[in-house]
């Protein structure tokens, strides 16, 4: 909690060997109390942007604080296979 405000973590999981690019998630009136790092992640609208590649086989995390969890989902994203 933060100023009595929780704290909500999404995680996004490239669970293959392929590269996630032009990512783009679904994320409806979000707003944040902290701010949210502009270098990983562009708000926009009612959509979130990540800024760099997914690659495989690792997780994309950041943290917002508001007082109700937000129904964040991939809208689209890019496969890239090396």
């Amino acid at each position: 909690m933060i100023k009595n405000t929780p704290e909500w973590e999404v995680i996004l999981t490239n669970l293959c060997s392929c590269t996630g690019t032009d990512v783009v998630l679904s994320c409806v009136g979000f707003k944040s109390l902290t701010p949210i790092d502009r270098s990983q992640i562009s708000v926009s609208d009612n959509e979130c942007s990540l800024i760099n590649n997914l690659y495989g086989e690792t997780d994309f995390v950041f943290k917002y604080v508001w007082t109700k969890e937000f129904n964040i989902k991939i809208k689209s994203r890019e496969v890239a296979w090396s």
